[in-house]
């Protein structure tokens, strides 16, 4: 069904996606495949160097793959996100690095993760990681790539999208770098998190008994982004990720060990731009988003095709933007580690226990600016899955996801900036376990954030 959809809109917008300054485009199929290839070589002889037992393939693991049917597999939640996305996003940078558009370099997505699936791998060919793979590789490859043309060293451009770099030194190509950059920022900073995962029946019980508990704060350091190609208030285009956004978090800490991740991006496919005046502008249309929250007590990502909406009023010495987004999930993830001493399950050892699921989300982003006092802005996505009940024996029910944020940054300079965030989260679901489980956290954060590109 996605597939019919990208091709949908591949040929309502052919004629406008052809190369970005307007130029005839040069396409090289030997060279787009020719980085599918490397890419899959390098991964497997990384892997089997380091002994990795999926990587100790031989003949007979091939001809069992080729006749296997494929299944949805338990591998680790790192190892299929944001893992097979990157990867996924390599076999795309590859394909646009060699003159394909967005819409043609989705097949090159698809046909890297299938050879993979059934020649680098001893493990049954994995359908989850085939839809990952593709549509994860495609909204970030694309990202990647058009970073990449941004960048103005040779250094910069290989840290952004190595393929990228890769390809166009083998093709001996120097692409023009443009200047489509609408805000970029980077930040760093510390603070504390408390976190809970236990059993519902478990929290039930405290409650019931009156008995408080409270979870131990985590000391944290942090460092992210945020990028903004393109202006999202005044979009029109048949052409695939004109404007894009990217917000992407990591923090962790070394005792206790703790790591978590939050990634959020939205690209349009396809805009229209009803409003365009002094005052108001208005940008909407369908958009494709790869979301990724990640950590020791929850394992979450989305992805989706949302009808999105992006609107801007300015006033005299202030503005305000609305960002909100709305529609279909068509495949989620997400894993628990469901405590035995708690629960009363277990899970077998090295086996995660996931669960893949399709339902709904809505993403809203409200941002005040001032000329003076800075900007507050305020975050909520919400995502609620049907789980896959034949993904996984015994697979069954609803699951429920909430992160929200508080942002305020007060400007010390034009570049400099004091950042304080709070977020939070919330995941409700049942594990394949059958165990009902809560995982909640708070987090409070004190940073700096510097402001390298705003227009």
């Amino acid at each position: 069904m996605v597939a019919l959809c990208l091709w949908a809109l591949h040929s309502f917008g052919q004629e406008a996606d052809g190369g970005r300054d307007g130029a005839a485009r040069e396409t090289s199929l030997y060279h787009a495949l020719g980085g599918g290839l490397f890419t899959n070589t390098a991964f497997h002889l990384t892997s089997r160097w380091f002994g990795a037992d999926f990587a100790q393939t031989s003949i007979d693991s091939v001809k069992t793959n080729l006749t296997s049917p494929w299944v949805w597999d338990s591998d680790h939640f790192l190892f299929n996100h944001p893992g097979h996305p990157y990867q996924g996003g390599l076999y795309h940078a590859a394909a646009r690095s060699s003159g394909f558009t967005f819409y043609e370099s989705v097949f090159f997505d698809a046909l890297g993760s299938v050879t993979w699936e059934l020649f680098a791998e001893t493990d049954q060919p994995s359908l989850n990681d085939l839809i990952v793979t593709t549509t994860g590789g495609a909204a970030l490859g694309e990202m990647l790539h058009l970073l990449y043309l941004e960048t103005r060293s040779l250094w910069a451009g290989i840290l952004t999208s190595p393929m990228d770099a890769l390809v166009n030194a083998v093709r001996k190509k120097h692409p023009a770098r443009t200047g489509n950059l609408y805000y970029f920022s980077s930040m760093t900073g510390a603070g504390w998190i408390q976190s809970i995962k236990e059993d519902r029946q478990y929290v039930d019980y405290l409650r019931e008994n009156n008995i408080k508990t409270a979870p131990a704060p985590i000391y944290t350091g942090t460092i992210g982004c945020e990028v903004i190609y393109g202006n999202p208030f005044v979009q029109s285009s048949a052409k695939p990720y004109t404007q894009f956004e990217m917000k992407f978090y990591l923090g962790g800490s070394l005792y206790p060990l703790w790591l978590d991740w939050t990634l959020l991006t939205d690209g349009f496919l396809l805009s229209f731009n009803p409003v365009d005046g002094e005052k108001d502008m208005l940008s909407t249309g369908l958009t494709l988003h790869y979301d990724l929250i990640a950590g020791n007590n929850v394992n979450f990502a989305s992805n989706a095709l949302d009808w999105s909406l992006k609107w801007k009023r300015v006033f005299t010495a202030a503005s305000l933007e609305v960002k909100a987004h709305t529609g279909w999930t068509f495949f989620g993830s997400s894993e628990y580690y469901p405590a035995a001493e708690v629960s009363g399950v277990s899970v077998e050892p090295g086996k995660a226990d996931n669960e893949y699921g399709t339902g709904g989300n809505g993403k809203l982003f409200v941002t005040f600016r001032t000329q003076n006092h800075g900007k507050i802005t305020a975050g909520v996505c919400t995502y609620i899955l049907y789980i896959i009940p034949w993904n996984k024996p015994d697979s069954q029910g609803i699951e429920f996801f909430n992160l929200s944020f508080l942002e305020y940054a007060y400007p010390f300079t034009p570049h400099v900036s004091l950042v304080v965030n709070g977020s939070w989260y919330l995941k409700s679901g049942r594990s394949r376990s059958k165990a009902a489980v809560i995982a909640a956290a708070s987090r409070i954060m004190l940073g700096v954030q510097w402001t390298l590109v705003e227009k």
